[in-house]
């Protein structure tokens, strides 16, 4: 489904944004004014309009908090952060680049701004991790029931964690969920601040936020640690059930889309050639891949996704990804498996859903016909947000 833009990249980031005036974090009219401004094709364009209105947006914040109008000044910075982080999606081959960090840090701050007038407690907190080095997060706390289930969101290959509220962390409040969002290795300040990559094993970081949901439930029982939920999208997808092949204390677990081979994936979009040099580990791969994938569209796409694993060439990419598996059966918890149609990243979803051992599982898979195809249902993610906080309230009712 079209939006705007013919370049089918440039659409699908500006259906990300739209997708986001339910939660009234933007506004439809405003982003397809910003859209007339972006030159086609062109990243720098791209950056600086959305740049541009998330400043216009932060200083309506200012000035509205000024005159005491709390909830107006709320809403411009949820629009600025949204498009802060808009601006920087296809900086991210530089991900400690200049342009990348004022951006992001931006939509950090600014969304920091918008809490205290969010319709929901949301607290900052950090997350002891490994030494000196915490996971960043945000506690959302449901108004009507301080001891519901909680709900684990991880970031996923470019979202920063404060997007969690527009990905689905007030749609859970709305229906009585906590929340516990954070960020892990090659996600947000990990990768931007720290320069931490990815690692495949992300249960190294969710039982960390479990620990601290059990810590949290035991000094005041504002989190419910006997009913914990993880739900991932996008590359959560592949991060949530990991963590649930490995961590006991999941009760449940959402995946849209799911995967759980990723070097195989990879691997199965590449022609012979590439693949026999994949497998004796020849650097002439990397030629042919930098031909396949010119200019700085390729580079986008290709540095983008190996820098944050801290990694120098597409061929180092390719070979690790191979460790990115998934022990489907050993996921033990009942599990919500969907995705859009025409999701490019779905490629082994249903196998996942017939792999899972656990009877209560359910999959659901949304059509363009009803607006809810493509990536994470694209513009029309009602549906999901409906069905999987349904299927999470039918299995703990009270």
């Amino acid at each position: 489904m079209k939006l705007f833009f013919d370049d089918a990249e440039f659409d699908a980031q500006l259906q990300r944004t739209a997708a986001k005036v339910a939660c009234r974090a933007a506004d439809l009219g405003q982003i397809l004014s910003v859209a007339r401004r972006i030159t086609p094709g062109d990243y720098a364009s791209w950056y600086a309009q959305w740049f541009a209105e998330g400043r216009k947006e932060a200083e309506l914040g200012r000035s509205e908090s000024a005159r005491g109008h709390h909830h107006n000044a709320g809403e411009a910075w949820l629009r600025a952060s949204e498009y802060f982080r808009s601006a920087y999606f296809f900086s991210r081959r530089y991900p400690q680049g200049a342009a990348l960090v004022a951006a992001w840090r931006r939509n950090r701050e600014a969304f920091r701004a918008a809490i205290p007038s969010l319709p929901f407690a949301v607290e900052r907190v950090q997350i002891p991790w490994r030494h000196d080095i915490p996971l960043e997060g945000y506690v959302l706390r449901a108004a009507r029931d301080s001891a519901a289930p909680t709900v684990l969101m991880p970031c996923g290959y470019d979202s920063p964690v404060e997007e969690f509220y527009t990905l689905g962390g007030y749609e859970a409040a709305l229906r009585g969920f906590n929340v516990v969002a954070f960020s892990g290795p090659g996600q947000a300040e990990m990768l931007h601040e720290r320069g931490i990559p990815f690692r495949p094993d992300f249960e190294a970081a969710v039982g960390p936020v479990i620990d601290f949901v059990e810590r949290t439930a035991a000094s005041d029982g504002s989190l419910d640690a006997t009913r914990i939920a993880i739900v991932g999208r996008s590359f959560g997808g592949y991060l949530a059930p990991r963590a649930a092949s490995r961590e006991p204390r999941i009760g449940a677990l959402a995946a849209d889309p799911a995967q759980t081979d990723m070097g195989a994936v990879l691997a199965g979009r590449f022609p012979p050639e590439w693949l026999e040099l994949l497998e004796r580990g020849d650097s002439a791969l990397n030629e042919k891949i930098w031909a396949a994938f010119p200019g700085m569209r390729g580079q986008e796409f290709w540095l983008a996704r190996l820098r944050a694993h801290g990694l120098n060439t597409p061929l180092e990419y390719c070979q690790e990804m191979r460790r990115w598996t998934v022990d489907v059966e050993d996921i033990r918890c009942p599990a919500f498996v969907s995705y859009g149609e025409g999701d490019f990243a779905q490629a082994t979803t249903e196998a996942f859903f017939q792999r899972l051992p656990n009877p209560n599982k359910r999959l659901v898979v949304y059509r363009d016909a009803a607006g809810s195809g493509g990536h994470c249902e694209g513009m029309g993610p009602a549906p999901y947000f409906s069905d999987i906080y349904g299927w999470l309230r039918d299995l703990w009712p009270s």
